[in-house]
């Protein structure tokens, strides 16, 4: 049975300045997901080959964010406890894999695409992507904040080590 995590009035201010950088990648996220739906559901742009893998990324991306936030949320209450400290860091590895994977898609898209209206919404996309790498910056700092450096180090690379395969 998991042991809980007792958190401190000061850890708990470090994790809602977590909850908060959260808070703004939701609001950039949605409107990267609502400029893809724009492409995908424009003439010059939605028979691209891979639009739709280019669009589950993005959603991928908020659902990082969304189990970062329920993570968060539930580190509030008596349930904080190691197993929830290595979903968080899986959480936000997520969000930013597929991140990645986004913008590599939105590449193969754009090559497709030759309309100017499709292309303003190409831009938008890519602006909003630049965005969304801040943000998840800034939630790597808060979660640095929150765990210390060292320790936060230790979670990634143990979430690094349970998802790779031995050779």
């Amino acid at each position: 049975m998991p042991q809980n995590v007792q958190i401190s009035e000061a850890e708990k201010q470090r994790l809602l300045e977590w909850w908060e950088a959260t808070e703004q990648g939701t609001v950039v996220v949605k409107r990267l997901v609502s400029y893809i739906t724009e492409l995908r559901l424009h003439p010059e742009s939605s028979r691209a080959d891979g639009m739709i893998l280019f669009y589950r990324a993005a959603s991928e991306v908020s659902y990082g964010y969304a189990g970062m936030r329920g993570c968060i949320r539930r580190a509030f209450t008596p349930e904080y406890s190691e197993f929830l400290q290595h979903n968080i860091v899986r959480c936000h590895s997520f969000a930013r894999r597929f991140s990645v994977d986004t913008k590599v898609l939105l590449e193969r898209v754009a090559k497709q695409i030759t309309g100017t209206e499709a292309l303003k919404i190409v831009e938008h996309i890519r602006k909003t992507l630049r965005e969304n790498d801040l943000i998840l910056t800034e939630i790597e700092s808060k979660a640095n904040a929150f765990f210390g450096a060292e320790t936060h180090q230790a979670l990634q690379n143990s979430h690094m080590q349970s998802i790779t395969l031995s050779p």
